[in-house]
């Protein structure tokens, strides 16, 4: 009995697990953990894929903001350097202007010779508007750039008003420029140009009441030497006082412009002297 009891136990426990329902083994669930263990991965990855992506972009957006930026920067800092350019241009005309309120003591008597071997003086050109211009006929540039910028300043005037300015070239070379090459020089230029030319002391006499610097530089021989000297050119009135000067930088159509005002300024002047004159006679009379 009790050998028969012990092999139907083991019979019934036999059938009894055969009969259990299957369970994973520790082994499957790690299988399965390491399953959700790479989901979790490819999940993490996509999410730093796509983070990394975001921040390109956003690097991307950044780079192009910095770009934006930097051009508005760099062009409001170019617009500054303008303003503060023509700040400071104004300012120095401005001063130009005030310092130039009290007209220059330029000018004054002379006595020269002409392109004809004639004395004058300045008594001989009162009444007419003057355009100096100190050189030297043997100058190889400037003097003759000078020269035709006085010559077409001269001829903008005249389309307005006539001939009613004189070009005047005053030598400062007196030892090589005689009269006939003053007049070889200037028949180059304007018809109307008056060239002057004198003794080292007549020449020395004007320059100073103009205040031009002149110096000969270095000497191969007697002929053949340049001349350092000023390059301005002077206007003057119909009196014979100084009205302006115009340096190297300037253009013939502003020198123009400028003595044009002056000239309309005294006419306006001498049509309301006219006028007064004119209203005050029938009293007098």
């Amino acid at each position: 009995m009790l050998s028969i009891s012990s092999r139907a136990i083991r019979h019934a426990s036999r059938l009894l697990f055969a009969n259990l329902p299957k369970i994973q083994p520790q082994v499957g669930g790690g299988h399965a953990f390491a399953s959700a263990g790479k989901d979790a991965g490819a999940q993490a990855k996509t999410e730093a894929d796509s983070g990394e992506s975001r921040k390109v972009n956003e690097n991307v957006q950044l780079t192009w903001k910095s770009a934006i930026f930097t051009c508005c920067v760099g062009g409001f800092c170019i617009w500054y350097y303008d303003y503060l350019k023509d700040r400071k241009e104004s300012e120095s005309r401005a001063i130009t202007t005030q310092e130039r309120i009290g007209v220059p003591r330029l000018g004054g008597a002379f006595e020269l010779v002409d392109r004809k071997g004639k004395t004058v003086t300045d008594k001989d050109f009162l009444g007419q508007y003057l355009l100096i211009y100190f050189g030297f006929t043997f100058c190889p540039d400037i003097c003759p750039q000078e020269m035709e910028k006085q010559t077409r300043a001269i001829e903008m005037l005249e389309a307005e008003f006539g001939p009613i300015a004189t070009p005047v070239f005053i030598s400062v070379d007196p030892k090589r420029d005689l009269p006939a090459i003053v007049d070889d020089y200037c028949k180059e230029f304007h018809p109307r140009i008056v060239g002057l030319t004198g003794t080292p002391e007549q020449i020395k006499k004007v320059s100073r009441a103009y205040r031009v610097y002149y110096n000969e530089g270095l000497k191969t021989d007697d002929a053949d030497y340049l001349v350092d000297h000023s390059i301005i050119h002077y206007f003057i009135g119909k009196n014979g006082k100084f009205l302006d000067f115009f340096g190297k930088n300037m253009t013939a159509k502003e020198m123009a412009d400028k003595m044009r005002g002056y000239i309309r300024q005294d006419q306006e002047s001498t049509k309301q002297r006219k006028q007064r004159r004119g209203v005050e006679s029938p009293d007098e009379e």
